[in-house]
Formats: C-alpha cells, structure tokens, sequence
C-alpha cells in the first residue's frame, strides 16, 4: 500500500470512529485545573519520545513506541495528529471521556477533530485565564479551524504550546509570537475542554 492509500486509510478510520456515536446526552462537565496539568503532561510525552506527525493517527505514546519497536514507520505507518494529541492526553486523565458532536449535544462520540472539538467541547476563555493543558486553535485562510494545541506558557510577548506538527514532522514544545504574522493570520481562539463521560 502506498503512502497516500495509507493516509486515506487512516483518514476513514478517523472518520468511523467519528461517527461510531451514541445518542446519550449526558452531564456537560468542565475540566479542572488538575486535569489540565495531568494531560498537558501526557502530551509532553510525546514530545520527549519524538512522536512522530501523520495526518489521521490517532496512536497513544504507549502504542507508539510498542509499533515504533515492531519496525513500523515513523511518519508513514505510524503517528498522530494535533486533534488526536489533545483527545489521548485528556482521555488518559478521563478514560471514559466522551465529546459532543453537534450542537443539539444529543450525539456523542469516542473521538474528535479540532473542529469538533472548538465548535462543541470548549468553553471560550481569555488570555489571562490560560492554564497549562488549555486548548489553542488555530484557522486557515477560510476561516475553518483547521488546527488545535495545548497551552504550556506566556513568557513576554511569545506564547509556547505543544502540537502535532506537520511542518516539524513531530509533536513539539514550540512558540509563536502574539503579535508576529502567523499568531495574528491563524490564531481562532483560547478554550478550556468540556467533555461528557460514556454511561
């Protein structure tokens, strides 16, 4: 199988898990500052162990590295996304977490993308509020969100955050200034993650 016969594989089992929901509405909870820091430093076990970027993975870093040793590919067979970093670091604080996938909140799903997770699972918050494990979403030129991060810090005018990284070909610990083109071009919002749990 070919690289783009892989990645298109791997975009359609993304989307089966997307839509393997239930139609359950349940309890809406916020996440607390203590689960925030606990998936903030799950995520930075992927940038310690160089989790590699690949559009559609969904891999935890345990399943990483035990596919990692079974001579798997890095980028090309195996890897993860930026909505999926997000959804595996807070689903290792909160195993049964579950996310809405609309705004009726009628249907949840196991999964999410960035999208879904900006439109439906996040409670908008301002700069002053960030906390380390806060969510970061970026947009395209359309205007569609098109990425997500987690917030680690401000240190003067530069933000650092952790993301899966096409251009790195990684997850990262990187920066963008707040007031540099890309930060003022693509930034779409700051957001704390609200989730259900499955029943």
């Amino acid at each position: 199988m070919n690289t783009k016969a892989k990645h298109f594989c791997s975009a359609l089992i993304m989307m089966l898990i997307l839509l393997t929901g239930s139609t359950a509405a349940g309890t809406m909870y916020i996440t607390t500052n203590e689960q925030a820091n606990q998936a903030y430093n799950y995520a930075l076990q992927y940038v310690e162990n160089e989790v590699a970027y690949l559009y559609g993975g969904r891999l935890t870093v345990e399943a990483y590295l035990a596919q990692l040793d079974s001579g798997l590919e890095p980028g090309v067979d195996i890897g993860v996304d930026a909505s999926a970093l997000v959804v595996n670091a807070y689903r290792q604080v909160i195993p049964n977490i579950r996310f809405y996938y609309d705004e009726s909140r009628t249907t949840t799903v196991a999964d999410a993308t960035s999208s879904i997770l900006f439109n439906f699972n996040c409670k908008p918050i301002s700069q002053e509020e960030l906390i380390p494990g806060d969510l970061i979403f970026f947009k395209g030129a359309s205007g569609k969100i098109n990425g997500v991060a987690i917030f680690s810090a401000i240190k003067g005018n530069v933000i650092h955050f952790i993301t899966a990284s096409a251009n790195a070909g990684k997850v990262v610990l990187t920066n963008a200034f707040l007031n540099g083109n890309y930060w003022t071009s693509s930034f779409a919002g700051f957001g704390r993650l609200q989730y259900t749990v499955a029943e």
